[in-house]
């Protein structure tokens, strides 16, 4: 077991794994963290929140839909954790084909629950759950408006990506290729399989093959545990051995 802490330690140590991509590491922690002093429910709220997130980043849809169940009348109590709770559900609700259900959760996750600097995160999940809903006018607001509210690294390259996708929803695929470039060459690498693995397909779509490869490459190279590097490989061996 590791040295005992209080909740607000583990959700800290948690959420820097995740944005490390040791998301098995991540869900593993809890079990070797002891607790000491008074309950901290809303840390612990937190700590659930963020370890959805591993899941969903290892392609655990639906375990990472059921870690949230049952934890709204806590997180009423605690406005960053109501707010996260929210944004989380429908994150999942948008890519597992659930648009209305997206943004029923998106709807209700309110902006000014979260701190300042991940207001941009709020923007992101709007665009997003508008895009599977299929209001692309709407979806290029809120991604521009997330882009023009990013403060950590994570979410200034992330609002590329993001833009990147409402691009090619509209069929510019020539400003999707533009952004998800210039999303992979900024300075924060972490994480952003998901991201990288889009660009490949959007290459693919472009039939700039060789480039394709290099993007799905990345995609393993800097997210090496998740879904989106299983499918990279995946598109990797696809394109090796058709072309």
């Amino acid at each position: 077991m590791l040295p005992i802490g209080r909740p607000q330690g583990l959700n800290s140590a948690v959420d820097g794994l995740i944005a490390a991509g040791r998301y098995s590491d991540a869900l593993a922690l809890p079990a070797q963290f002891g607790t000491r002093g008074p309950r901290d429910t809303c840390s612990e709220l937190l700590v659930q929140i963020n370890l959805a997130e591993a899941e969903y980043n290892l392609g655990r849809w639906s375990e990472a839909w059921e870690r949230l169940r049952g934890l709204d009348p806590l997180a009423a109590m605690f406005p960053i954790a109501r707010a996260g709770l929210a944004q989380q559900r429908s994150w999942i609700a948008s890519c597992t084909g659930r648009p209305e259900v997206a943004l029923h959760h998106w709807k209700r996750a309110d902006i000014w629950d979260l701190p300042d600097n991940y207001h941009a995160e709020h923007y992101f999940t709007g665009a997003i759950a508008l895009l599977a809903a299929g209001d692309l006018d709407a979806a290029l607001g809120c991604a521009r408006a997330g882009a023009a509210v990013a403060v950590r690294p994570s979410s200034k390259r992330n609002a590329l990506f993001i833009q990147a996708r409402v691009a090619a929803a509209m069929n510019d695929w020539s400003l999707a290729d533009s952004l998800c470039r210039s999303a992979a060459g900024h300075p924060y690498h972490r994480q952003g399989g998901d991201g990288l693995l889009f660009w490949g397909e959007v290459l693919t779509r472009l039939d700039w093959h060789a480039q394709a490869r290099h993007a799905y490459a990345l995609a393993v190279e800097r997210d090496e545990e998740s879904e989106s590097a299983r499918i990279a490989c995946k598109r990797l061996r696809e394109l090796t051995h058709g072309r």
